[in-house]
């Protein structure tokens, strides 16, 4: 009985020794050279054209006007132009401040008449009247 369980033993054994083996040798390959991939240098023939200053003018007249990121993630523009805005002072040292501190900065507030043309043109929103 022992010699029976010391041969499957040693035959189990062997199995995973085997499968480790392979294993190890499928982990180590490189990965085949992608198709249609060469170094082709480039001539002189391919170079692109040098922009002149009026080339320039022209492409700027063309670009995308971008609203500014910043102010797009701290305003909310309301259906009407209006900026509303979260009030200062609710990050940290909250233990001393009042319940009722608490619950009025929690609110949203509006952007001062002030401010608003001035956060309107980072936005790009333009105020219905």
């Amino acid at each position: 009985m022992r010699d029976l369980f010391s041969y499957l033993s040693t035959l189990m054994l062997a199995k995973l020794l085997l499968v480790l083996g392979l294993a190890a040798c499928h982990a180590f390959v490189l990965p085949a050279a992608p198709v249609g991939h060469c170094s082709v240098a480039r001539t002189s023939s391919s170079v692109e054209p040098i922009m002149t200053s009026a080339d320039k003018k022209a492409k700027a007249k063309v670009r995308k006007v971008k609203s500014s990121r910043a102010a797009s993630k701290r305003f909310k523009a309301t259906s009407t132009g209006k900026l509303l805005r979260h009030y200062a002072g609710k990050a940290h040292l909250l233990r001393k401040k009042r319940p009722q501190k608490l619950a009025s900065l929690r609110r949203t507030g509006q952007v001062s008449d002030a401010e608003l043309d001035t956060y309107q043109a980072l936005m790009l929103v333009k105020p219905k009247k």
